[in-house]
C-alpha cells in the first residue's frame, strides 16, 4: 500500500459557522480541530492514525481524550458506491457520485468500533500515541478511500455524534436543522462540502507527499553521485576507441566561451532518474 499523510488547518472546527454548545465543558477549544490524517502499514498491518490539536479529558476516559468523537469511513473500491448519496453515519455528510464506504471507525475516548453499511459492531483495537490516535482496523492493508470527520461526543446517540438544532443549547450543537453533525472534516473544500453536504473520499492518489520526497531524495543523490563519480570524456591528444587521436580543432569562440568549452569537455554530468 502507499502510506498516506494528510494536514488539515488549524481552528476550522466550527462546520459552516457552527455554535459550540453552552455548557462549561466545552469552553476549551481545539479539543474537536481535526490536524492531521495517517494510513499506513506497520508488521503487516494496517494502521489509522488521527491527531487533534487538543486533548482535554475531563471525564478521565482510558484513551487519554473524552470530548470529541471521530469517524472514520472507508470505501475499498469506488465501484461499490456507485450511485453516490449514501450516508456517513454520525457526521452526517453524503458520499459523492460514484462512491460509497464499506467499512467505519467510530474512536471515542473509551473505545474504537467497526461498523458496517448493515449496522453490524465490532469492537477494535486503539490506543493514543503521542499526539496521535491510533486506529487497528479489522482490514488488510490496501490502498483505499478515507473520509475522515471529527464531532462532539454523545454517549446517548448510536453513533456517539452529538447532535445539531437551530438555536443550540447546553449540549446541542447550534446550526441549521440537517446540517452535518460532524464540526471538522479532512477536505481541500470543506466550506463546499458542508454547503452541499457531500463529502468526497481522499485517496493515494491524492497524497503527492510521498511520491514527491522519493523524487526528490532520487534527485539529491544522483546530482551528489554524479560530482563525486563524473564520467570522464576523452580529451585532445589521448587515445579514443579503435586508437585514433584527437586533436583540438581551431574555434570561433572568445576567451572566456574556450575556457567553458574545455571544462565542459574535461567530465559529462550522467544524471538519470
Amino acid at each position: 500500500m502507499i502510506p498516506l499523510l494528510f494536514t488539515d488547518p488549524l481552528g476550522d472546527d466550527h462546520g459552516l459557522g457552527y455554535a459550540y454548545p453552552t455548557a462549561a465543558i466545552y469552553a476549551e477549544s481545539g479539543f474537536a480541530d481535526l490536524t492531521g490524517f495517517q494510513a499506513l502499514e506497520r508488521d503487516g498491518r494496517l494502521v489509522l492514525r488521527v491527531r487533534l490539536a487538543r486533548y482535554p479529558n475531563p471525564q478521565a476516559a482510558p484513551l487519554g481524550f473524552s470530548l470529541a468523537i471521530v469517524g472514520i469511513y472507508v470505501e475499498s473500491e469506488p465501484a461499490n458506491g456507485a450511485k453516490g448519496g449514501q450516508e456517513l453515519p454520525g457526521a452526517g455528510f453524503k458520499t459523492p457520485a460514484g462512491h460509497g464506504w464499506d467499512e467505519a471507525y467510530l474512536l471515542s475516548g473509551w473505545k474504537a468500533e467497526s461498523l458496517r453499511p448493515d449496522g453490524r459492531r465490532k469492537e477494535v483495537p486503539a490506543r493514543k500515541e503521542g499526539d496521535w490516535l491510533e486506529v487497528f482496523p479489522d482490514l488488510p492493508p490496501g490502498d483505499y478511500g478515507y473520509y475522515v470527520t471529527v464531532g462532539l461526543y454523545d454517549p446517548f446517540t448510536p453513533t456517539g455524534f452529538r447532535p445539531v438544532r437551530p438555536g443550540g443549547g447546553s449540549w446541542v450543537l447550534d446550526a441549521p436543522s440537517g446540517a452535518p453533525a460532524a464540526v471538522d472534516v479532512l477536505s481541500d473544500h470543506q466550506a463546499q462540502a458542508y454547503q452541499s453536504g457531500v463529502l468526497a473520499p481522499v485517496r493515494a492518489a491524492s497524497s503527492a507527499l510521498p511520491w514527491a520526497i522519493g523524487v526528490a531524495v532520487a534527485g539529491f543523490l544522483a546530482i551528489a553521485l554524479a560530482f563525486v563519480f563524473p564520467r570522464p570524456r576523452p580529451r585532445a591528444g589521448k587515445a579514443v576507441a579503435g586508437g585514433s587521436s584527437r586533436k583540438p580543432q581551431p574555434t570561433a569562440l572568445g576567451a572566456k566561451e574556450s575556457v567553458d568549452k574545455e571544462k565542459e569537455e574535461d567530465f559529462d554530468i550522467d544524471i538519470r532518474f
